[in-house]
């Protein structure tokens, strides 16, 4: 299999994806959902100007997520009587949403186990290292263009 270093990542990120739409099918929930479950699972009550931040993400595709997760009844608004701009409204999870997260957790710890079958603890750190420099160089390829 001859696949560009590009095609490797969005073919790991498809297959984690993938597995996380069977693991919550249950619960009628996608994995971009489960990210923002997550995100606030993990960061507390956050607007949706702080969730876009975090996750560099078109706004109106969060306003959407977040809608569908207030439908399903994971997601809520804190009351805040002295805010008017629902976009600083801060959003947390039900305590259905909670229960869902911690699913969640055990989850990826089942994926990251699956993933580092095989390897040695140095070929983890290795890879670990190389996936942060590519990371690194992407950032500075998106502010320098070079």
């Amino acid at each position: 299999m001859n696949k560009s270093l590009i095609n490797t990542f969005t073919y790991i990120k498809k297959q984690l994806q993938s597995y996380l739409n069977d693991e919550f099918k249950e619960y009628n929930l996608k994995s971009s959902e489960i990210f923002f479950m997550h995100i606030l699972h993990t960061q507390g009550e956050l607007s949706q100007i702080e969730i876009s931040k975090i996750l560099e993400c078109d706004k109106s595709h969060i306003h959407r997520t977040l809608v569908k997760l207030m439908d399903k009844a994971y997601i809520k608004y804190v009351e805040d009587e002295h805010n008017e701009h629902n976009k600083n409204l801060k959003l947390s999870l039900t305590q259905q949403g909670e229960e869902i997260s911690k699913k969640f957790d055990k989850a990826m710890k089942k994926w990251d186990k699956a993933m580092k079958a095989g390897l040695t603890i140095e070929e983890i750190k290795t890879a670990k290292k190389v996936a942060l420099k590519i990371i690194d160089n992407a950032l500075n390829f998106k502010k320098t263009g070079e």
